[in-house]
């Protein structure tokens, strides 16, 4: 409770003192508090494609109702909506830092978290995005099962073709994918280095000379497509020596393993007891009914006797043979006739071009979010582009770090608290099954095909139940004072049968309770009696 207490007064600071401001250096910036501005910029896709419908809210588990982020409210959608800049961005000479808050408030299966940064285009409209829409940066969270990544790709073009292609970096630093919020932040700067940052904390950094796929610039030198290795070169650095022979004590013959002949069988084993042996507690249950059930077999348990392993069959232990040489082959010596490994020889590359500064990335107009989701209310939030570190810095410290420490001490109450429902010795055993009906409400909204599964598992046995209680009713069979009254039909049929058998039969169902058996096999005597 106490902890309640102070989390609750802490969320009231924090709504009190969020307070950043941009400042000249603030290329874009988006807290999302001013709602109907925000709705009247960020753009959503006009493509069908797109359906996923966005929504301006306070995050489902809120720790000021204020706080408004962007949220993909549907899994399963595909999502496009984008915020124009009003002057296009030109990293030239200057440090980049492109940061968002980032929260997967129902976990995370299948989904991107990323953002895309647009290229400056004559033809760019924010209405039309999509998935092939020219960008210049994409970085953010991508997660697939246990395939995640943070994403930084660079849009970059070929000097030569004038063809753009895209390079990855490398390394593949992970994604955060709990439910509380996360802040992701990239800097990027003149000297062709950048960092990424997870929660303030570095996970990369690296070069833009050396850190990506393919390379920004290609090798200045290129295999000669028209050389081929020549017919008489000798690849093989080493040789079976000349002239070598076999030693004349070379014994091939002799086994890798032989018995120990030091091993000696244990006094106390015991050749004729078996591992296994009947169960003396067990006995054959009141119940138990050999012809329904078949005939009763006592349980195994492991012969006590054969506790130390000394049971069954002795077999002598084996040791690393002394005498073992293995098969005689001629020791290898240098190759005199080796020219080393063969290469093509090298051509100036014609496609070679060299960027120095493959940091400067083209001029960017819109902030934009296109991804598939299958996962909903995935929350953005506190948007900023700029060239100062430190402002990044202020408003991760003023409108994150302590909502964050906030929710990561909600999260380790709940974890506490559903681990206590997870043990069925602490508390009632209805609050017990409501936790896992909750739990699997939760998990069944995330893949609908749980509710399938979950129905069928109900219904299954309530069927079975109802068509095991469906009996046949067992036949009728007259007693001998009644049999004065059976047609002469009948009585032909019995007739014909006993004709036909050397001894009457009368047919039962399989399926009769044990008390009607005797009951026919008296009648069946009878109406023998009888038909004889």
């Amino acid at each position: 409770m106490n902890k309640l207490i102070i989390l609750l007064i802490l969320s009231i600071i924090i709504s009190v003192c969020i307070s950043f401001t941009p400042s000249k250096d603030t290329l874009f910036f988006e807290d999302f508090q001013d709602v109907s501005k925000s709705s009247s910029k960020w753009i959503r896709s006009s493509n069908s494609e797109f359906s996923g419908i966005t929504a301006f809210r306070a995050a489902n588990e809120a720790v000021d109702e204020k706080d408004i982020g962007l949220v993909l409210t549907q899994a399963g959608k595909r999502y496009a909506i984008t915020y124009q800049l009003s002057h296009s961005i030109d990293n030239t000479n200057k440090e980049l830092i492109v940061q968002y808050e980032l929260q997967f408030q129902e976990g995370v299966t299948c989904s991107g978290g990323y953002i895309k940064l647009y290229t400056e285009r004559e033809d760019f409209n924010v209405e039309t995005v999509d998935s092939n829409t020219p960008y210049s940066i994409m970085f953010g969270a991508d997660v697939c099962g246990s395939n995640d990544r943070i994403h930084f790709i660079v849009r970059h073009r070929n000097p030569i073709s004038g063809l753009h292609e895209e390079k990855l970096i490398t390394a593949k630093p992970s994604v955060r994918k709990d439910r509380v919020s996360h802040i992701y932040t990239l800097i990027i700067r003149p000297d062709n280095t950048f960092t990424i940052k997870v929660d303030n904390e570095s996970v990369l950094d690296g070069s833009f000379h050396d850190s990506f796929t393919p390379a920004f610039n290609p090798p200045k030198e290129i295999d000669d497509p028209t050389d081929s290795k020549p017919s008489d070169w000798v690849d093989e650095a080493e040789i079976p020596e000349p002239g070598a022979t076999k030693p004349e004590d070379w014994d091939e013959d002799q086994p890798l393993h032989i018995n120990d002949p030091d091993a000696v069988k244990p006094s106390e084993w015991l050749d004729n007891e078996p591992l296994l042996i009947v169960d003396p507690s067990e006995s054959q249950p009141a119940e138990w009914n050999e012809e329904d059930d078949g005939e009763w077999e006592a349980p195994l348990i492991e012969n006590p006797k054969c506790s130390s392993g000394q049971c069954g069959e002795w077999v002598i232990p084996t040791i690393a043979n002394p005498l073992y040489k293995g098969k005689w082959s001629a020791p290898m010596v240098p190759n005199p006739l080796y020219k080393g490994e063969w290469k093509p020889k090298q051509i100036p590359n014609p496609s070679y071009y060299n960027v120095e500064n493959p940091y400067i990335v083209d001029p960017i107009i819109a902030v934009g979010i296109e991804v598939l989701s299958n996962t909903r209310d995935i929350l953005f939030d506190n948007f900023i582009i700029t060239h100062s570190q430190e402002e990044a810095q202020q408003l991760l410290q003023e409108n994150w770090k302590e909502k964050h420490s906030i929710q990561k001490e909600r999260q380790a109450i709940k974890e506490a608290e559903e681990a206590k429902k997870l043990d069925p010795s602490q508390g009632d055993i209805f609050e017990t099954i409501k936790f896992y009906l909750t739990l699997f409400q939760t998990e069944a909204n995330q893949n609908p095909l749980l509710y399938l599964v979950g129905f069928s598992s109900l219904l299954l046995p309530i069927v079975f139940c109802f068509t095991r209680s469906k009996k046949p009713s067992p036949k009728k069979i007259k007693s001998d004072d009644d049999s004065t009254s059976t047609d002469t039909k009948s009585t032909t049929v019995i007739k014909e049968s006993v004709s036909i058998q050397d001894k009457p039969t009368i047919e039962s169902d399989d399926d009769q309770e044990n008390d009607d058996e005797t009951t026919k096999k008296s009648t069946v005597t009878k109406r023998t009696n009888k038909v004889k």
